[in-house]
């Protein structure tokens, strides 16, 4: 199954979610989906050295194609205000087809490890805790009748995967686990009343977890704790009623490994894919949109009728792959 989210579901290769977040396994375009009008790809650029390399060696000849057929009539970096700021581009995107977020009940909670510092508090990537299916399912019994004084109904779906229902959960902004991976939480904690009795519950399960004996016993064999958890949600929570676009998370993985030969090869199987039915969605006039997405911009898309002028200008100035990735990796404007 491919790593493609669409309209109100996410596909996921389910080994794969037994044991993290989103799938690890390189992911397949799914043939059913041909038919989608908006395609989103997330991370499909990164500012580390050695997958801003690997852009020189990338080679894409739909994704090209789509190029030279297309423009980039949106560009836009992640706002530093408001919900926007809670979302990744990715997250976002949908924006552009006039479908807004949705903060409703529902949510995922992840149990987690924060890194404590003397002035600092750091979420670490939740799969590098290497959590086991009994060992995340005896925290969470411990810590649910805490939640539910809260009216909030928890669920275990997977070690690293808690569906969390409520009414706290209604109208508050949560920001991606992805975007504070690595980061201070302070800065990633909405400022809202609703948001300080989820904080003060995430004090109170540090204190819980302290002395739990699958801490003591990870403690032992030298692995991370678990002493925190964090709220986000999924792209099927945010927009769970849309259908007409999709987003495709096949980089994510390599792109947050910085592994140039995985994100190549992710990248050559998107092109003979996705891309590949966008060029031909393209070929029969069909409305089609394309946005690309890194963790902090995103350029989007469309076909136009291109006059002489078009012409003339990508003679003597191509769009290349090269030029638009390096322009998402690095901001906004042109490259």
């Amino acid at each position: 199954m491919p790593t493609v989210w669409k309209g109100h579901c996410v596909i996921p290769d389910n080994t794969a979610m037994n044991a993290g977040l989103t799938p690890t396994s390189t992911s397949r375009f799914n043939e059913g989906q041909a038919s989608t009008r908006h395609w989103v790809i997330a991370y499909a650029a990164q500012e580390s050295d050695a997958l801003q390399k690997a852009i020189d060696t990338l080679y894409l000849p739909n994704l090209q194609k789509l190029f030279s057929r297309m423009a980039c009539v949106t560009k836009s970096s992640s706002s530093a205000e408001g919900l926007s700021a809670f979302l990744m581009p990715h997250e976002a995107a949908p924006k552009l087809f006039g479908v807004e977020p949705v903060l409703g009940k529902a949510a995922t909670m992840t149990p987690c490890h924060w890194q404590i510092g003397m002035n600092e508090v750091i979420l670490l990537k939740p799969e590098e805790v290497g959590l086991s299916d009994s060992e995340s399912r005896q925290l969470l019994s411990v810590m649910q009748p805490y939640f539910e004084e809260d009216g909030l109904h928890v669920v275990y779906e997977s070690p690293l995967v808690w569906g969390v229902t409520g009414d706290l959960l209604a109208d508050l902004p949560m920001a991606s686990i992805d975007r504070v991976i690595g980061q201070r939480i302070n800065a990633w904690m909405p400022d809202l009343q609703k948001a300080k009795k989820l904080q003060r519950l995430q004090s109170e399960m540090q204190m819980l977890l302290y002395q739990h004996p699958v801490n003591d016993e990870r403690s032992l064999k030298g692995q991370w704790t678990v002493n925190s958890f964090w709220l986000h949600r999924g792209l099927d929570q945010l927009y769970p009623q849309a259908t007409h676009f999709a987003v495709a998370l096949d980089l994510r993985d390599a792109a947050q490994g910085s592994n140039p030969k995985l994100w190549q090869q992710a990248w050559a199987h998107i092109d003979n894919t996705l891309a590949l039915s966008l060029c031909q969605a393209l070929d029969l006039k069909q409305d089609v949109s394309l946005t690309l997405c890194s963790e902090t911009s995103m350029r989007h898309y469309q076909a136009r009728p291109s006059s002489w002028l078009d012409h003339l200008q990508r003679v003597f100035k191509p769009i290349t792959v090269r030029k638009e990735l390096r322009a998402l990796s690095t901001g906004v404007a042109n490259p």
